[in-house]
């Protein structure tokens, strides 16, 4: 079906995503105090239907002892208390709004720092967190209606046909495993009639290098590949270069926060990541709790969306390290611009069959498990992997049904030992989803 079909087609199925996308693109040269404007008019809106609607912050508000209405800007946002992960699991329902005109529905978070959180989200706020990563992949070489290829996206061990829905034929997706690749796998993709049509590949950037790595030992690339985009983990300067090298087209990195509102993507300069405004607004505090402005060191990353009103993150302790890029004179956008993101990464596990598993593969299948708080998976041998799981206290996990799990859903081809007890850290203090030690 012709890419201008579907792109009839995905502005009947998505309309409010296909308009965002365009008011999007016409806010790309908005300055900083247009945006800081903008942001702060949102801004008090979202305080003042959290004080009316949403319990707990009533309640921790109130405790801390501020008048949110009194907030008027982002530098007024440090007066009120941090809103944390464990909040979050708490107060699911404290968190939501009672306001009954507001639908909703339920979405966790992949738990790539390690740490899923179930919350909820508006369809509008579903939308506009849509048309930011489009307007990413724009800048990639994507038009709407295009056929791309997402590497990724599957509960690792399950959907091993790649079969399509209805919604994927309207919007022109195709998928591959992201967690599961193999030669044999690859070779099926290569073989299909759309593999040489997709213009635009997005995934993990770990998976789209080890399918770069089987593609080329069959002698393959996709034919029309205008440009790929990474998200849901550190991409690595070797990887980047190693994707770029296999595909002939730039590899453009994404940052993404769905709970939290936040998102910023590289553009073709590759000089940092263009923050977008349009969901929310992001605090980079130093360890005195203090905002940060300007280029510096890495700092804790608070979110504050202000576009989600079924259940509304307020100074949120996202448990990611970012920093302000330098100023830069290369500019797709006038947006505020991040600089390397310190946060997500891993190493990927080899499994005896020839099975490649990478770290966001694995965040599919361990957010679905009641209670977790903390996880990493260390490979010690080919053939012998530990995971070692922290829940949170009122938590009961039961060794023998997780070990059924992960041979169910990740591969039964290892012998899976549990150990109750803290991830292992790396020399810096960072700690690997996935710390395989084979390759080391």
């Amino acid at each position: 079906m012709d890419k201008h079909i579907h792109n009839a087609l995905i502005r009947l199925a998505v309309p409010t995503r296909v308009k965002l996308v365009k008011k999007i693109a016409a806010r790309q040269d908005w300055g900083a105090e247009r945006i800081k404007e903008y942001q702060e008019r949102k801004l008090q809106k979202i305080l003042a239907y959290c004080w009316q609607n949403v319990p707990f912050y009533k309640q921790h508000w109130q405790n801390a002892g501020v008048d949110p209405l009194s907030i008027k800007t982002i530098e007024g946002l440090q007066q009120l208390p941090l809103l944390t992960k464990e909040h979050v699991r708490q107060n699911l329902e404290g968190l939501t709004t009672r306001d009954s005109a507001i639908k909703y529905s339920e979405a966790r978070t992949g738990g790539s720092t390690g740490s899923p959180v179930v919350f909820r989200m508006t369809d509008f706020d579903e939308q506009m967190s849509w048309a930011q990563m489009y307007t990413g992949w724009i800048w990639a070489g994507y038009t709407i209606g295009a056929p791309f290829l997402v590497v990724g996206g599957e509960s690792v061990g399950a959907g091993l046909t790649d079969k399509r829905t209805l919604k994927d034929k309207i919007m022109n997706r195709w998928a591959t495993s992201g967690s599961n690749l193999t030669l044999e796998r690859t070779r099926r993709l290569s073989e299909s009639a759309h593999f040489n049509t997709v213009e635009l590949m997005y995934g993990y950037p770990n998976a789209i290098k080890e399918l770069g790595e089987f593609l080329e030992v069959l002698g393959k690339k996709p034919m029309r590949l205008k440009g790929i985009v990474c998200t849901a983990e550190v991409m690595r300067v070797e990887v980047r270069e190693r994707i770029e090298q296999i595909f002939g087209v730039k590899v453009l990195d994404q940052y993404g926060l769905n709970d939290g509102g936040l998102h910023a993507c590289e553009s073709a300069e590759q000089d940092g990541f263009n923050l977008s405004f349009h969901r929310g607004i992001l605090e980079i505090l130093d360890s005195n709790d203090i905002q940060i402005t300007s280029h510096s060191e890495p700092g804790r990353a608070i979110a504050t969306c202000f576009t989600n009103f079924a259940m509304p993150f307020i100074r949120y302790e996202t448990g990611d390290k970012l920093n302000w890029a330098k100023p830069s004179q290369a500019r797709q956008t006038n947006w505020n611009k991040l600089g390397p993101i310190d946060g997500r990464t891993g190493d990927i596990l080899n499994l005896p069959s020839g099975r490649v598993i990478t770290m966001p593969g694995l965040t599919l299948v361990m957010r679905w498990l009641d209670g977790l708080e903390q996880y990493q998976f260390v490979q010690k041998a080919v053939d012998f992997v530990e995971v070692r799981l922290v829940f949170y206290s009122e938590a009961v996990p039961d060794e023998q049904k997780i070990l059924t799990y992960l041979k169910s859903k990740i591969a039964d081809e290892v012998t899976w030992s549990i150990v109750f007890d803290e991830p292992i850290k790396t020399k810096n203090g960072k700690v690997l989803i996935i710390k395989n030690e084979l390759l080391r």
